[in-house]
């Protein structure tokens, strides 16, 4: 005999609980079942709708294809509850699993229907399926955008706004940031699939391997990803190579070799590729070049000044001196006009750039700078770049 449970309704009258029984809740455990339930969506009986909606949220993936396939009768009150289940069935499912100090990445059983990809497909269609599909998709992201910030925050992975440094150029930009700090499984950073509209991402030293890479690129919006003090395999490379794209990339301090240069020339960069203090000579850069002539690529053997000017003017004017850095050891100060390094004439930023990136850090740089109308000279140490805390 099939067994049933009751919903119960309740109602309070003069200080008193009172319940009573609505209609019996059958089990949907078999084929047949289920889809007697899904006929009960449409039933003319608001009860049975009730009870047939309460049976399929707890058959769960079971219940998923004959939902979907009920879907195209296209009828408004079927479409709601059926989108509405696959919704809960798809919330239902936990994202991690584990003690709660370590957490894992919960995997879908092989085979196992999946009520996100199903809502996921179904937004996709017109009418009124693909616009609740939609909603639901929404919603589902919204709920889940929290708890992977949350859960990686917690491992000490970084989601928010921070400044961003890509070449030359310091922005504000919301960021995820994955470094040496970071102390969960690297499978948990597969979770970053649902941080969408975040545009750049940086990883840093140890952490550049190939499960956090893996991770990181789950990202739907990525475009800018800059990899920074540490060392890259093959084998990493290649999982940037998985992209079907991205527009910006940079090894900064990142020792590369040959080998890993031709892994390079076949990654699927768009836009730019910024090689900053890679080891790496001109005349492999050139090569370089010469194997992509759409990319914009900048070379530079690490050096850093300090110093952040407006590259607009006709004048080298210094806005801000980073500090601890080269320029600050240096006595160069806000306001100072550079008027020539090493012995080049500076016009504008980008040509105390072009003598700066030719040098590596500790090299020191000789300039003359103007400060209320008298010139001096001094010599600056290289440092390298850093990231704003």
């Amino acid at each position: 005999m099939r067994s049933v449970s009751l919903i119960h309704q309740s109602t309070k009258i003069a200080g008193f609980v009172l319940f009573f029984a609505l209609a019996p809740v059958s089990h949907a455990d078999t084929p047949e079942e289920i889809a007697a339930q899904i006929e009960s969506l449409s039933s003319d009986s608001y009860l049975r709708r009730e009870n047939a909606t309460e049976a399929l949220l707890k058959a769960g993936p079971a219940a998923i294809e004959p939902l979907v396939k009920v879907l195209e009768r296209g009828d408004l009150e079927t479409t709601q509850r059926a989108i509405g289940i696959l919704q809960s069935i798809a919330m239902d499912r936990p994202i991690i699993e584990g003690e709660s100090g370590k957490p894992k990445l919960a995997r879908v059983a092989p085979n196992e229907p999946n009520a996100w990809e199903t809502l996921l497909s179904l937004s996709t269609m017109g009418g009124s399926r693909g616009e609740r599909a939609s909603m639901a998709v929404e919603e589902i992201t919204q709920v889940r955008r929290a708890q992977t910030i949350q859960t990686l925050s917690l491992q000490s992975a970084v989601i928010g706004v921070k400044e961003f440094v890509y070449g030359a150029t310091t922005t504000l930009q919301r960021v995820v940031e994955i470094n040496d700090a970071y102390q969960g499984d690297d499978s948990l950073l597969e979770l970053l699939r649902w941080i969408d509209r975040v545009e750049f991402a940086r990883i840093e030293g140890p952490a550049i391997r190939k499960g956090v890479v893996k991770g990181v690129t789950q990202m739907p919006d990525l475009k800018t990803l800059s990899l920074l003090y540490g060392d890259i395999d093959m084998e990493t490379m290649k999982v940037i190579g998985d992209l079907d794209s991205i527009d910006h990339l940079e090894f900064r301090y990142v020792p590369l070799n040959d080998e890993l240069l031709d892994a390079i020339a076949k990654l699927p960069i768009r836009i730019s590729l910024t090689l900053n203090g890679t080891d790496l000579s001109s005349k492999q850069v050139d090569a370089l070049r010469q194997t992509l002539p759409g990319l914009n690529i900048e070379f530079k053997r690490g050096g850093f000044l300090g110093v952040r000017c407006n590259d607009s003017l006709n004048e080298c004017i210094i806005q801000s001196v980073v500090e601890d850095s080269g320029a600050e050891l240096a006595g160069l100060q806000r306001d100072d006009v550079i008027v020539r390094a090493n012995g080049e004439p500076v016009r504008r930023f980008a040509d105390l750039q072009a003598v700066i990136n030719t040098r590596d850090p500790g090299q020191n740089i000789h300039i003359v700078y103007r400060r209320l109308n008298r010139e001096y000279e001094t010599d600056a140490k290289l440092g390298k770049l850093t990231e704003p805390n």
